[in-house]
Parts: C-alpha cells; structure tokens; sequence
C-alpha cells in the first residue's frame, strides 16, 4: 500500500508545497500536536515533514514515540532561507564605471 506524504509548515511557506501537489497544513507550533494527532490515526499518511520552526522539545520527544509505535516516517526540514537582495550602492557603481573594472567593495 502506498502511503502519502504530508507538510507542516510555518505561515511564511504557505504556497509552496501545495503548488508542487502536496498536502500542505499551516499552523503555528502550539497547533501542531492536535493536527499531528488528526493525521497519525489515518492509515493513508507514512511520511510527515515538519518545519523545524514548529517543533518545540515536547514535540520533538513525541515524534519519537510516535515513529517507535506506529510504522511512521517524521522528517523535519530547515526554514526556508530568505535571502535580501543586496542594492547596490551609487557610490560603488558610479567607481566601478569609471574604473572599467568588475571589484567588490565592502563599504
């Protein structure tokens, strides 16, 4: 039998696993417990990926007994990384025109 995968995650990665066609739930991490209670009765479900932002200690230490008791599968992923993007400064594109030259400036 097949057994489904399922996604826990933070409110900022909200759209991403449902796009690729995964079932997704947001929560915060106090509501994860009773929603990892909803699924992990249900035959269907194998392989549950939480967000390291969720799991706290206690939850940490259930998923263990859980995976101990039932034939269950509880992956738990990095946060997704934000990344700014860098402006850069007038004063260093302005320096790099007038050298003609491609250098990193660290100002």
């Amino acid at each position: 039998m097949n057994k489904r995968i399922i996604f826990f995650t933070a409110e900022d990665a909200r759209y991403g696993f449902n796009l690729a066609g995964f079932e997704q739930h947001v929560c915060a991490g106090e509501e994860l417990e009773p929603l990892l209670q909803q699924f992990v009765q249900k035959p269907e479900y194998g392989l549950f990926v939480i967000d390291e932002r969720l799991v706290t200690e206690s939850i940490d230490n259930r998923l263990r007994e859980l995976e101990r008791g039932l034939n269950l599968v509880f992956v738990i992923m990095p946060p997704p990384m934000k990344t700014e993007a860098k402006r850069e400064d007038y004063a260093v594109r302005l320096l790099r025109k007038a050298i003609g030259y491609h250098m990193q400036l660290n100002i």
